[in-house]
């Protein structure tokens, strides 16, 4: 099984590579206030986004080391939130959480990574915060309970049917379904992003941050509990041990990290490990094989 590499950014420009998990080379900050909230692997890159001041930044590294950075004017208020890869295509996510009514979300589209379109405006009035690429359409979850699909990654067709209770953090595509996952254990999947069925909830306070599909199956990992599916409808909770705010998975292993950057390392997504420590918070992790 070949080697991916892995890819973190966080605070203070922190950007740092590692093939497994556990010695991170390439380390690099910024500017303070300098911030990279996500990244994304696809078409042979790493990219990267984030704010600095009033502007977005925007990062790409084809080994994680070096990076050819632009930026964007985000009027002190319209920053990215999140970034997902489909159909030869990064697909930024943004908007103004703080905005009175609604929270202006807009999307931005880059093909390389390098040259981005000028932000575009989406209908809703919450944000979209992550997103994920399977089917031919992107499947997006945000605030207040907002799910929604998309082909082309502009625009969006929600689900109507939405409670706030029902609050996503993150979503996966695996054996040709969307499973998103969210807070108090919440679980449910989708084939379109629209129509979302076999909800499943768990113990309050068990609130499931993140989610991978391992080429065959879900692992959805809780702040108590990792929950792993086949199909995103019969589930098996585990208690977890040192879990991570986020992970990605690659190459046989769960990379992951927490608060404050502490990267953790897993075979099995139940059982993690701290195998190195940042000097800034670690706030998003990619995997690609470069």
């Amino acid at each position: 099984m070949p080697k991916p590499l892995f890819v973190a950014v966080g605070a203070e420009g922190l950007r740092m590579a590692s093939r497994d998990g556990r010695e991170w080379q390439h380390v690099q900050t910024g500017r303070e206030g300098e911030v990279w909230r996500a990244v994304a692997f696809g078409s042979g890159v790493f990219v990267a986004i984030g704010s600095y001041g009033g502007d977005n930044i925007m990062g790409v590294s084809s080994d994680g080391q070096k990076w050819k950075t632009t930026k964007h004017d985000a009027k002190y208020s319209r920053y990215f939130r999140g970034l997902t890869f489909g159909a030869g295509r990064f697909v930024a996510l943004g908007g103004d959480p703080g905005s009175v009514g609604s929270s202006k979300p807009f999307v931005s589209i880059s093909r390389d990574g390098e040259t981005w379109e000028a932000p575009l405006e989406v209908v809703g009035k919450n944000i979209l915060r992550r997103a994920a690429f399977g089917r031919d359409r992107f499947v997006g979850i945000g605030d207040r309970g907002r799910r929604a699909g998309s082909v082309d990654g502009k625009e969006w067709k929600d689900d109507p049917a939405v409670e706030a209770l029902d609050t996503m953090v993150d979503v996966a595509f695996g054996g040709g379904v969307f499973v998103g996952v969210g807070l108090h254990g919440l679980r449910m999947r989708t084939v379109d992003g629209t129509t979302w069925t076999d909800r499943v909830v768990g113990d309050e306070g068990d609130h499931l941050n993140t989610i991978v599909h391992t080429g065959d199956r879900f692992v959805a990992i809780g702040t108590a509990s990792t929950c792993t599916s086949t199909d995103g409808i019969v589930w098996k909770s585990t208690a977890n041990d040192k879990p991570p705010a986020t992970a990605v998975w690659g190459g046989g292993l769960f990379v992951g990290s927490t608060w404050k950057g502490r990267i953790l390392t897993s075979t099995d997504g139940v059982r993690f490990a701290e195998t190195f420590r940042a000097r800034h918070s670690v706030e998003a992790i990619a995997s690609g094989e470069v």
